[in-house]
């Protein structure tokens, strides 16, 4: 068990680690490669602590390169891998207990720190055997590369895990200070601490030492104040980076500091000199807090490293000896054409003038020679993602005089607060840069952004908007969103969500591509990851926070803000808290809308997994109303119509409300629960794909239960319904639920007596068992009865009967079919995951849960074969994930996906394909085809 105060568990990290046993994901071997103070033992002992086997944890100092002390370090790490007569041999060399290593069970995992002390010794060799040699997994951490030859064949693909990896991310900072430190940093300290330190872990902790039991105003001051002096950071980096450098190392890199993006070409028009590119990647190979993006193209200093060394460029020329130095730089940079780094170096070196003259050709906003059109491509909207110039530039190195005096800086600074959802602030700093502007197209560019930005604003009238995909979204959410065509997939997307057709949204949304780094891509993982969570997908979590991050390096903080919200719906207690936190942060932070989604998802969670959610939908029509959301509104009625029960004031005062904003799919309280029972796959199919309203003065939606009937779901989890209510079995004998779930399995079809107490009570006494039975389905009507519905569980001679649908009766009904594409379209959307998952491997649902299993895996095969016949590669490509989704054994499936990935001309993911498909057939061991 991994506690908080042993640090923050970073699941994105963990997950990165080696992956799950047996997956796909799984590597045999996993490098963590990172300079000092990343935190690299810190996740060592998170993955440890989660690990399902036994651990061996060899943690290397420098004196183990000699050969005993190595042997003695691997005896004592190894105890719990290999056996006592081994262990107790003292004259057992390193390479005797390698040897010995072979014989290690497999499901272990073998960790270990700090290998760099090893780098190019007699003993790293040993440490190359030992994982060769023993059946476990491994993950290495050092902070340089291991001159281990990690190509070997029997190491299989080695998991590479690096400085930029281990990076805190903002929100993770936030949730460092908040449930590690218990200290409160408010969201805009988090992102400046996590700029200026790099989200360098050591950094963060010499900050919270530095600021231990200060005030939230002085932990405020003390970020703002950050400029690399803080002096155990200087220490520590003059200690464990600059001190183990080879000769000259330090001082070129004090001399390059004043590059943001450094090439050898650059240093070495500054220095005099031809050797650059050796000196860049020896500190590149050394982990020196040198990364390389692009392969040794170009490099960056890690931000903590880069405030230190302007520190000591200070110290060694001077104050003004630094700033022509940076002038020196900015020269070149400014002949070289790369004007928005020229115009930082400028700024640093104190030139204010040459940083007014090159602001025109920086890039900020659109200024003088990029006449764009308002639909003219992403730059165009606030709401996307920025250069790093518009977010860093100004705020980072420009004094506020000169930003409030410059319109291209003003409009930069607009862009960025509405990216951070301060939708106000955003439009009055606009409104200043575009009284400033005097060129044409600035002007231009100044006014469309503050009109675009104002279709947000709580002070802005209806109607007047720009033609802009925006102005679409925001038509929506005021009324009529089915109305809404969207010229932009996130629009569309919204849309339907808004409208309440989340079988649309749900089919929109799985046709994300994973890697997607685009809005209308993000957009899209994000709600295919909010489906996953209410799905109860394990791994959803952390691939919304992959996509969070994601979102972060594109310049969409909000939306980022979204994928920390999202994991609420997998119904957790802790991620709920989180999400009703982040809205209360969000309206801290002046972001109205963000506070508004995050409440929405928190109402939703609520909703979905069966909480009272009064309080919610009260905090979502309070966000709502003053934005003029009315759509939000409507729906948070019809929350407090369902809990208030139908004919009451509630339930009509909803139903006027969704009549006046246009949506249908919330007129009603049966179609409320309609609409939220879609999260669940095998509901989905039940929601209209065009919501109409029902007649007048109909309480109910057709197609649902009358009142006394039971809906019973087995598939991906067991749930009864009676009359759209769920069921609360809670205070049920958990024998008498396991009877329920047996003749759910069978509804409609009579159980004998003998398989009950065969499947339910196979080592009692007949009588004892018979008298369990009996116990057991006495329960299970008396509570039934409760709800008027003891008459389901009917008695047959010798058998019993549960009369009621069900899930899978109706699944097994639809397979004697037709196997058109509809019918097994439908077929699929009954299909919700595994049989009963909830009852694990008991004898009596096993079979049948794999048989089902392969049924629907068969459906989908066929439907995505039916798709491509058809013409229409990019539904095949949706039925065959889907087939690979429940069975990833199913070769027709991976050569129908990979055959219309070739359709589509889709080169990238034809060859993921490929390479999935290859690994699988490797895993069978089956010649490719």
């Amino acid at each position: 068990m991994v506690r908080e105060r042993d640090g923050l568990v970073r699941s994105r990290l963990v997950a990165e680690l080696c992956g799950a046993p047996g997956k796909e994901s799984a590597r045999r071997v996993t490098v963590v490669a990172a300079p000092a103070g990343c935190g690299k033992t810190t996740l060592l002992a998170h993955h440890a602590a989660s690990f399902p086997g036994p651990v061996a944890w060899l943690r290397l100092e420098p004196g183990d390169a000699a050969p005993a002390a190595l042997a003695r370090r691997l005896r004592t790490a190894l105890a719990p891998l290999l056996p006592d007569p081994v262990l107790s041999d003292p004259g057992g060399d390193a390479a005797a207990l390698v040897d010995a290593s072979r014989g290690i069970p497999p499901g272990g995992l073998l960790v270990v720190d700090d290998l760099h002390y090893l780098y190019g010794t007699a003993a790293e060799t040993h440490i190359e055997r030992l994982l060769s040699a023993a059946p476990v997994q491994a993950v290495l951490a050092s902070r340089r590369m291991p001159a281990i030859n990690l190509h070997r064949h029997e190491l299989g693909p080695v998991n590479l895990v690096g400085q930029d990896a281990l990076r805190f991310r903002t929100w993770e900072v936030e949730r460092l200070f908040r449930d590690v430190y218990a200290e409160t940093l408010l969201p805009e300290d988090a992102a400046v601490l996590t700029r200026r330190a790099g989200g360098w872990a050591a950094g963060l902790h010499m900050f919270h030492l530095s600021t231990s039991g200060r005030s939230q105003g002085e932990r405020q001051a003390a970020v703002r104040a950050l400029d690399g002096r803080l002096p155990q950071s200087q220490a520590y980096l003059a200690r464990t980076v600059l001190g183990d450098l080879p000769d000259g190392a330090r001082d070129f890199l004090v001399r390059t500091c004043v590059f943001t993006v450094l090439t050898a070409e650059r240093c070495d028009l500054l220095l005099g000199t031809d050797d650059a590119r050796h000196h860049l990647h020896r500190l590149a190979a050394l982990q020196a807090f040198t990364l390389s993006p692009d392969h040794g193209r170009t490099f960056r200093y890690h931000e903590a490293l880069r405030a230190h060394l302007e520190i000591e460029l200070a110290e060694d020329l001077g104050e003004q000896g630094a700033r022509e130095w940076h002038g020196r730089a900015a020269a070149l940079l400014e002949a070289e054409g790369a004007y928005a780094d020229a115009a930082q170096a400028y700024a640093r070196a104190a030139d204010w003038p040459a940083v007014r003259r090159l602001i025109p050709k920086t890039g900020l906003g659109e200024g003088p020679g990029e006449a764009r059109s308002p639909d003219a491509g992403p730059v165009t909207s606030p709401w996307e993602a920025g250069s790093r110039e518009e977010g860093d530039l100004w705020h980072d190195e420009l004094p506020a005089w000169l930003v409030a005096e410059e319109p291209l800086l003003l409009l930069a600074q607009g862009r960025h607060l509405f990216s951070r959802g301060r939708v106000d602030q955003a439009v009055d700093v606009l409104r200043q840069a575009e009284q400033r502007a005097r060129h044409p197209s600035t002007l231009a560019a100044c006014r469309r952004h503050r009109a675009l930005a104002a279709t947000w604003s709580p002070r802005a009238p209806v109607g007047g908007t720009p033609p802009h995909w925006t102005a679409e979204l925001r038509a929506a959410t005021r009324a009529n969103p089915g109305e809404v065509s969207g010229s932009r997939p996130v629009a569309v997307l919204a849309a339907r969500l808004l409208s309440g057709d989340l079988a649309a949204a749900r089919r929109l949304a799985a046709t994300a591509d994973p890697d997607a780094l685009d809005l209308d891509g993000l957009a899209l993982r994000l709600v295919r990851g909010a489906f996953a969570a209410a799905d109860g997908d394990a791994g959803a979590t952390v691939e919304l926070e992959r996509l969070a991050d994601d979102a972060e390096r594109a310049r969409l903080p909000w939306l980022s803000r979204m994928a920390r919200v999202a994991p609420a719906l997998g119904g957790s207690e802790p991620d709920r808290k989180e999400a009703r936190r982040i809205a209360e942060e969000c309206e801290r932070d002046h972001d109205p809308w963000g506070a508004l989604l995050a409440a929405s998802v928190w109402c939703a969670a609520d909703l979905v997994w069966g909480r009272p959610a009064g309080e919610a939908a009260d905090e979502v029509v309070r966000l709502a109303r003053p934005l003029g959301a009315g759509v939000f509104a409507a729906w948070a009625g019809a929350v407090h119509g369902v809990l208030a029960g139908a004919g009451s004031e509630e339930a009509r005062r909803a139903d006027a409300q969704a009549r006046s904003a246009g949506v249908p799919a919330a007129r009603t309280l049966s179609a409320v629960a309609r609409t939220v029972h879609a999260f669940r796959p095998e509901q989905a199919a039940r929601v209209p794909d065009d919501p109409r309203p029902p007649e007048h003065g109909s309480a109910r939606a057709p197609g649902l239960p009358e009142e006394g009937d039971l809906v019973v779901r087995c598939f991906g989890g067991f749930a009864v319904e009676a009359a759209g209510q769920a069921l609360d079995l809670s205070g049920v004998r958990p024998k008498a639920r396991t009877v329920l779930r047996l003749l759910a399995v069978n509804a409609g079809r009579p159980v004998h007596r003998d398989v009950l107490l065969a499947a339910l009570w196979p080592e009692s006494d007949p009588a004892a068992a018979t008298r369990g039975l009996h116990v057991a389905l006495s329960a299970l009507r008396t509570s039934l009865a409760a709800h008027r519905l003891a008459g389901v569980v009917a008695r047959r001679g010798e058998a019993y009967l549960l009369d009621a649908p069900c899930d899978v009766a109706e699944f097994r009904r639809a397979l004697r079919g037709p196997r058109t594409a509809p019918a097994l379209e439908s077929l699929l959307a009954m299909y919700g995951g595994d049989l009963l998952p909830e009852d694990g491997a008991a004898e009596w649902v096993v079979h049948e849960r794999e048989v089902l299993r392969t049924q629907a895996a068969e459906c989908a095969g066929e439907l995505a074969a039916l798709r491509l016949a058809a013409g229409r590669p990019d539904a095949a490509v949706l039925a065959a994930v889907r087939c690979l989704e429940i069975d990833e054994w199913h070769d027709p499936a991976w050569r129908t996906l990979i055959d219309a990935y070739d359709r589509l001309g889709d080169v990238m993911a034809a060859v993921r394909a490929r390479r999935r498909y290859s690994a699988m057939l490797d895993d069978l061991e089956v010649p490719a085809r």
